[in-house]
C-alpha cells in the first residue's frame, strides 16, 4: 500500500512532499504482523542552494580559522626566538666575564698598561695622537693575531682532538 500525503503546516514555510509505504509482511510462524514504513523526503533547489551556501560559509569559517592559527604560531615563535636570542646573549655575556676573571691578575696589569699608554698618547699634539693611535692599533691587532694563532696551536695539541 502506497500514499502520498502533503503536510498542511509545512506550506507556511517550504512545502515538503512526504511519501509514506506501508509494507505488510507475514511469517511462516504466524508470531506477529510486521509493518515497516518508509520516508522519502524531497529536498527542493532551494534547500540544496541553502545547503551549498551553508557549506561555503563552513569553509570560509574554517579558512579564517587557519589562517588565525598560523598567524598566531608565527607570533609565539618569534617571541620564542626572541627570549632565545636573548638568554645566549647573556650566556656569552656570562661566559666571557668568567674567562677574563680566570686570567686574574695578568688582566689588571693588561688594563693598567692599556690605560697608561691611552694617557701619554693624549698628552701629545692631535697630528701625533693620529699617528700614534694607528701604530698602537696595528700593535693590538699582531698581538691578536699571535693570540689566535696560539689558540690554534693549543686546539691541534690538546689530547683527544
Amino acid at each position: 500500500m502506497s500514499r502520498t500525503k502533503s503536510d498542511p503546516e509545512a506550506d507556511t514555510e517550504t512545502e515538503t512532499e512526504v511519501t509514506v509505504v506501508k509494507e505488510e509482511s507475514i511469517t511462516p510462524a504466524q508470531s506477529s504482523d510486521v509493518q515497516t514504513y518508509e520516508v522519502q523526503s524531497v529536498t527542493t533547489p532551494e534547500e540544496e542552494e541553502s545547503v551549498s551556501t551553508k557549506a561555503k560559509e563552513a569553509g570560509r569559517s574554517l579558512k579564517d580559522l587557519v589562517y588565525s592559527l598560523g598567524r598566531k604560531t608565527k607570533e609565539v615563535t618569534e617571541e620564542k626566538t626572541r627570549e632565545l636570542k636573548a638568554q645566549s646573549v647573556d650566556m656569552s655575556a656570562t661566559s666571557d666575564a668568567r674567562d677574563i676573571q680566570h686570567l686574574g691578575d695578568d688582566v689588571e696589569k693588561l688594563i693598567a698598561v692599556f690605560e697608561d699608554t691611552m694617557t701619554e698618547i693624549r698628552k701629545e699634539p692631535y697630528d701625533e695622537q693620529e699617528r700614534l693611535l694607528v701604530g698602537y692599533k696595528k700593535l693590538l691587532e699582531e698581538q691578536i693575531n699571535v693570540i689566535n694563532a696560539r689558540m690554534n696551536m693549543a686546539k691541534r695539541l690538546k689530547p683527544g682532538a
